[in-house]
């Protein structure tokens, strides 16, 4: 506990520099390039955020400035984001997949100062809009293969320059990080999220250093992880499912964050590394189950009868770890013998096999979808939450995982349900708003509350079943709200 609360005090860069003490020459992160896995030790780490801190500052990047981040997962996205939290700016992130014009009505309305993308694809996009986005100073690039036509305009540059820039800051001036990171406050701004709006413009969910700090350190709480653990960061950077994990557990508990060589090689690289636990949407579990199942229907007769016959004893199985109950001799001995035979294999050819708890989120997941990784020994979770609460504030706890629900609160997660049936929730992790949106702000925080604007209930056991949204619910005579 107190250490829980001695990490709390910090900023994301200061918690950053605090690993460096601890383990400095531990790995912090992975990259694969050219089908090599590159090693970088939390010194490195904190050494590439520095330049580019510094280099960000050099260019005339400002305390309160904001840097954009339009990337795929590469090790430069956590140093552009924490190298300008570092010296007193803002990060944010903007899907690959987002169209110029809707980049620059972003870039507008998040007051955007730098840009960062990671190739030219993102660069043209950037580049499209040019006179709609005068405010912004730099957009710099990672990768330059394709920029020849971008070298002799000086409103582009490349990562390297900025690095040789905030080096030769640090020559000059060799405290002045350290006092930059020093001026940091756990209650400050640091990132803006953009929200999944389903009309009109992304709102910027306004999240601090905190926020994300104690969402880490309260998931952990729950399900320990050690700072040898793995994780692959596949996911989009822009979304908080990410970033929960590559700012708020990665900082709390010291893990290692993998990146693949590319999207497309995503899940071929996670099963080189191997993860300790992983959070993906529920499409990412229904496409791995559809490879298992097509491998499956391609195989020999007697293979398929062997599977057929183990996965039903695989299922009867997980209803007793599900619900923590003790399993009969004879089920448990045929569970065991199916794991050796069928699924231990079956999970080693997906990467899972040192997985400890895989989690699910951001839509409804089929009672069939949990029994079915339940059974073949993967142990995934539902969990709850919104980007304005960090991602994650309800979760199944080992031997209480029920399809039916998201689990329970985490700890120090206060929940209620108003009158309407709306479930409100209150931690440390919310948001204090959206970005020059005050009339949003007071609409989502009323009475000091996060209003979901999901409609749900706590059952007899304390758990929480989401119906829907609120908007789409109707009420049976009794009162009785369904979907």
């Amino acid at each position: 506990m107190e250490e829980r609360e001695h990490l709390l005090q910090h900023t994301i860069p200061q918690l950053l520099r605090w690993r460096v003490n601890e383990t400095g020459d531990k790995v912090a992160l992975r990259e694969k390039d050219f089908g090599c896995w590159n090693s970088y030790t939390w010194d490195q780490y904190y050494d590439s955020v520095r330049k580019t801190g510094l280099g960000l500052r050099k260019i005339g990047f400002d305390k309160g400035d904001k840097v954009a981040i339009i990337s795929d997962n590469i090790p430069e996205t956590l140093y552009m984001a924490i190298g300008a939290q570092a010296v007193g700016g803002l990060s944010s992130a903007i899907y690959q997949t987002s169209l110029p014009e809707e980049i620059g009505d972003i870039l507008n309305y998040l007051d955007v100062k730098v840009v960062f993308c990671n190739d030219q694809e993102q660069v043209d996009k950037v580049a499209e809009v040019r006179d709609k986005i005068p405010q912004i100073k730099k957009v710099i690039y990672e990768d330059s293969r394709g920029m020849r036509s971008y070298q002799t305009d000086d409103w582009f540059m490349y990562i390297e320059d900025l690095y040789a820039l905030g080096e030769q800051l640090h020559q000059d001036n060799p405290d002045l990080f350290e006092s930059l990171i020093d001026e940091g406050k756990p209650d400050d701004v640091c990132h803006f999220c953009l929200t999944s709006g389903t009309t009109g413009l992304p709102k910027g969910a306004m999240l601090t250093h905190r926020n994300y700090i104690n969402m880490g350190l309260q998931l952990t709480a729950v399900d320990p992880l050690e700072d040898t653990d793995e994780y692959v960061s596949f996911l989009p950077f822009a979304w908080i499912g990410e970033q929960m994990n590559s700012f708020g557990v990665a900082m709390a508990t010291g893990i290692a964050v993998n990146f693949p060589e590319s999207v497309e090689t995503s899940m071929e690289d996670l099963k080189e590394i191997g993860p300790h636990f992983m959070f993906g949407a529920p499409r990412i579990y229904e496409t791995i189950r559809s490879q298992i199942w097509l491998k499956i229907d391609e195989s020999y007769l007697l293979n398929k009868f062997i599977y057929k016959y183990f996965m039903k004893i695989g299922e009867e199985a997980a209803g007793y770890r599900m619900s923590g109950r003790s399993m009969p001799l004879k089920l448990g001995f045929l569970a065991w013998l199916g794991k050796q035979m069928i699924y231990r294999p079956l999970v080693n050819q997906i990467g899972f096999l040192r997985l400890r708890r895989a989690y699910t989120g951001g839509a409804a997941l089929g009672p069939e979808l949990f029994t079915f990784y339940q059974a073949i020994g993967v142990n995934l979770k539902q969990i709850y939450g919104q980007t304005e609460i960090v991602g994650i504030a309800y979760m199944h706890r080992d031997g209480d995982i029920r399809p039916d629900t998201v689990g329970k609160p985490l700890p120090g997660t206060e929940c209620r349900i108003s009158e309407e049936g709306e479930i409100l929730s209150r931690s440390a992790s919310v948001t204090p708003g959206y970005y020059n949106l005050p009339e949003k702000t007071e609409e989502l925080l009323q009475g000091g509350w996060l209003h979901s604007g999901d409609a749900g209930y706590i059952d007899a056991d304390g758990h929480l079943v989401v119906i829907d949204r609120i908007s789409d619910v109707m009420h049976t005579k009794a009162g009785d709200m369904f979907s």
